[in-house]
């Protein structure tokens, strides 16, 4: 009967706390999820160049570039007095791969692909920021997981269009977008 008891005080204390602590439990949550995600990924920055090595060698499948360039952005967001949103750019060892060793354009594209997707993130954060300058009751989560999602879009239309280059223009098309890039993410 003790026992019984127990488990019952404990069940309704647990019950308690997640109505009063909801939010947070919430954002210990999504930061565990990002915590994951970031420790089975290669996190973007400046300093940091994808190697071969990165990805997985798997000549039998067949991809345009001889490269499968698995990128994302990951993002947590709070709101409260003030919008308090933080992401990051990845890349996904586990779901990229190269089909040749000995194409000297694999790396480029990869990089462009990888540093794109973060000029996309940095455009995300600009906008997401800017609606704490707008009445923050208008704003939800909802609101910023749309952005989300459209700056993401945003980058992969423009890789897209990348992709569009014919091969024999394609050393000239990856210049261009390195230029790009580079301009950009100063």
């Amino acid at each position: 009967m003790k026992k019984r008891v127990f488990i019952i005080i404990i069940l309704l204390s647990f019950l308690v706390c997640s109505l009063f602590y909801k939010r947070e439990i919430k954002q210990l949550y999504y930061s565990y999820q990002e915590y994951v995600e970031i420790k089975n990924s290669i996190v973007w920055s400046s300093e940091k160049k994808l190697k071969l090595s990165d990805f997985s060698y798997e000549p039998e499948k067949t991809q345009m570039d001889n490269v499968a360039v698995t990128v994302g952005i990951i993002s947590v967001h709070q709101i409260s007095e003030k919008i308090t949103h933080r992401s990051t750019t990845v890349f996904k060892p586990e779901n990229s791969f190269v089909t040749s060793k000995t194409d000297s354009l694999i790396l480029r594209i990869a990089q462009a692909r990888f540093d794109l997707c973060e000029l996309y993130r940095r455009k995300m954060e600009f906008k997401i920021g800017s609606l704490n300058l707008r009445e923050i009751k208008k704003t939800n989560s909802d609101t910023i997981t749309k952005y989300e999602e459209l700056y993401y879009d945003l980058f992969e239309k423009e890789w897209d269009k990348f992709n569009e280059i014919e091969k024999k223009e394609l050393n000239k098309g990856l210049i261009k977008m390195e230029k790009y890039i580079k301009q950009e993410l100063k």
